[in-house]
């Protein structure tokens, strides 16, 4: 080649075709302590989302935060299975349910008057409070709730009796008229004679009735004769008169003999000076028989 020409040169260019393989990096959490996985795993926590996964972490560790320092005492671990007896069992015993009912206190409840509960009714009810869980220092105002419910029902009762009664009385007194204190005195000595105690009498008037018991009593009373003791002389008044009372007993008085019986305990002249009194005051000689 001669000096001054120009020297060409001529690659040939090949194109090359390769594949680049690209290695995935691994998880985020891989490498943490088993551990420590598998509480994310069993907290169900979105392992395959970082951030996720990052703010239950930061849930937990503030809720935690609460118990930090906190006594064991002071904490309450609930049993995972719903029939684990002994496991529930010391929870409630924890909140002060006792182990067995008659553990229960109840002697501070009364009744208004004053007066303690029954012995049936503290057995019965023991039961049913152990059953309910309630706490030994929670049980004794459950019952006193009940029995301030059973004086007012009581009250309530008594006052409708009360109020019974005396629509009963008015409507005897009404019926009797100015006999009332004389048939009142005939009907008690038929119950007298019929062995019949107060307490009885009062039981039946809460029965039948507190005018109809009286009635009865005054027949039963006729027909074993009491009322010839009241027995006036007018012409169907059936009943002295309270001036015929008054003449009767100032004859008796006066009478030595029966004044000796009447004094000696004779049954049949007390039995008339009662009559005759009661008739005489108005009342149905309860006074005088006292």
């Amino acid at each position: 080649m001669a000096e001054g020409d120009t020297a060409t040169t001529t690659v040939d260019t090949s194109t090359v075709t390769g594949t680049t393989t690209t290695t995935a990096p691994p998880a985020w959490h891989v490498g943490l302590e088993p551990e420590i996985l598998g509480h994310a795993q069993n907290k169900a926590w979105k392992l395959d989302d970082p951030k996720a996964a990052f703010t239950e972490a930061v849930k937990a560790a503030r809720a935690a935060q609460q118990f930090v320092g906190a006594p064991p005492e002071q904490l309450l671990r609930l049993p995972k299975d719903q029939t684990d007896e002994a496991g529930w069992k010391a929870v409630y015993g924890r909140l002060g349910v006792p182990a067995e009912a008659k553990e229960y206190d109840f002697s501070g409840v009364k009744f208004a008057d004053g007066s303690a509960i029954e012995d049936a009714f503290a057995e019965a009810i023991r039961p049913a409070l152990l059953n309910a869980r309630v706490p030994k220092d929670r049980a004794a105002e459950v019952v006193a709730a009940v029995v301030k419910f059973m004086d007012g029902a009581d009250a309530n009762e008594t006052a409708e009796r009360t109020a019974k009664l005396a629509e009963q009385k008015a409507a005897l007194t009404k019926n009797w008229g100015p006999n009332e204190a004389a048939n009142k005195f005939i009907a008690s000595q038929a119950a007298q004679k019929l062995g019949v105690s107060p307490e009885t009498v009062a039981a039946l008037e809460g029965v039948v009735g507190y005018d109809k018991l009286m009635e009865m009593f005054h027949k039963i009373g006729r027909s074993l004769g009491e009322d010839k003791y009241v027995s006036g002389e007018t012409a169907g008044s059936g009943i002295m008169s309270r001036g015929e009372a008054q003449a009767r007993k100032t004859e008796l008085m006066n009478d030595k003999a029966w004044v000796v019986r009447h004094n000696s305990g004779d049954a049949s002249a007390r039995r008339e000076m009662r009559a005759l009194n009661v008739i005489i005051t108005g009342d149905d000689g309860s006074s005088y028989a006292a």
